[in-house]
């Protein structure tokens, strides 16, 4: 371990030595959106008593995960009682239940991540969402993040996000964001998010699974096989960032007995690959803490600030190791398109490679620059 002789220009890590994190990795009451809630102001309130300042929860931890399968030839019964629980289970912001996850963040001195099923909160929409759900440890609500693609079924349950979505926050344990399951594959995303810098990426999904396997579509994977352990190393390295993987751990004895798809039933058994498998990850994109599998658990790391910045004198992916002459990521938001990332300082050898790469394709020289500055380009 190494420790600072002098602070660092550069507000790495809020300007800290290190960060505790933590993953809560416990089981929700399926679909019961109250005592859901009080195991997780239990989770943050441990996490933050043994000194956690970070704490991150699983994909729709709040409150569970749609496992069952449906179609046109579903029991209209079924069909009706699952997604009228899916809906009421799902928690809107602003509202009292966001107000006791603010409070317990506010308790642990704590910034806290939850994955969730959000509701829309506007009173003409009972729109869906797969979210995080962000509070600072004053308890305010600092944001959101809707996933962008629901994945295969997952379009039958959730809406989609936008451009204002892609965003990261500034704390003062450094800058934080996530990414939902696949997303975390979404090469452009990715970049989008990488662009904004990050000290923190948190990377949530609902357990650890193959994609290989049968008779499902996703079965349990203990093996390494999983994608979003490759995945969330991988961005660990691209970014610079550490990575808090959280992954579910589901205990199938919290599906109350009158739920109307029954355990074990073919269209009802997914929820067997919420096995767990939660990583921290440190900037070089190897693990220090986790996985781990099979069991209930609050997972912690210290992470330090000298781990990004060594990383950063290797490969500094949004610095010397760009091409914004070459390369250069737009992102379509209410504004029009604009620059990811902060706005680039462009060399006079820049200037006029572009100008020239312009003029060559008959394209207006001036607002290319203005793209590659990070201005509004008028549309």
């Amino acid at each position: 371990m190494f420790i600072s002789k002098q602070k660092s220009p550069k507000r790495i890590l809020g300007g800290r030595e290190s960060v505790k994190v933590a993953i809560v990795q416990i089981s929700q009451a399926y679909l019961n959106r109250e005592k859901s809630l009080e195991r997780a102001c239990q989770g943050i309130q441990e996490a933050g008593t043994n000194g956690a300042e970070l704490i991150v929860f699983p994909e729709n931890w709040l409150a569970g995960y749609p496992y069952w399968t449906e179609g046109w030839n579903t029991e209209q019964r079924k069909w009706i009682e699952g997604r009228v629980r899916f809906h009421d289970a799902a928690i809107i912001v602003p509202s009292e239940d966001a107000e006791r996850l603010g409070q317990a963040a506010r308790q642990a001195n704590a910034y806290v991540v939850m994955g969730a099923n959000e509701m829309d909160d506007r009173p003409e929409a009972d729109t869906i969402y797969s979210s995080l759900l962000f509070f600072g440890r004053d308890g305010s609500f600092l944001g959101r993040h809707r996933k962008l693609a629901p994945t295969h079924q997952e379009k039958t349950f959730w809406g989609v996000g936008d451009a204002s979505d892609l965003i990261v926050f500034d704390t003062d344990i450094g800058r934080i964001g996530g990414l939902i399951c696949g997303e975390n594959a979404m090469t452009l995303v990715k970049a989008a998010m990488i662009a904004q810098g990050q000290d923190f990426h948190i990377t949530v999904w609902h357990g650890s699974f193959a994609l290989h396997k049968g008779p499902t579509l996703v079965e349990d994977d203990t093996e390494g096989v999983f994608f979003g352990q490759s995945l969330s190393r991988a961005y660990a390295v691209e970014s610079s960032a550490f990575v808090l993987c959280a992954c579910s751990w589901f205990d199938p004895q919290d599906i109350p007995d009158d739920f109307p798809y029954k355990k074990g039933e073919a269209d009802f058994r997914n929820y067997n690959h919420s096995n767990g498998g939660s990583t921290i990850i440190n900037p070089l994109g190897i693990p220090i803490a986790g996985p781990v599998h099979n069991q209930p658990t609050i997972l912690y790391a210290e992470c330090h600030a000298w781990m990004r910045k060594a990383h950063n004198a290797i490969m500094d992916a949004t610095g010397h190791y760009a091409r914004p002459d070459v390369l250069q990521l737009l992102i379509r938001d209410d504004t029009g398109w604009r620059r990811a990332g902060s706005r680039a300082k462009l060399t006079l050898e820049m200037r006029d490679a572009l100008l020239r790469s312009a003029e060559r394709h008959d394209v207006d020289g001036e607002r290319v620059l203005q793209l590659a500055s990070g201005q509004k380009a008028e549309t």
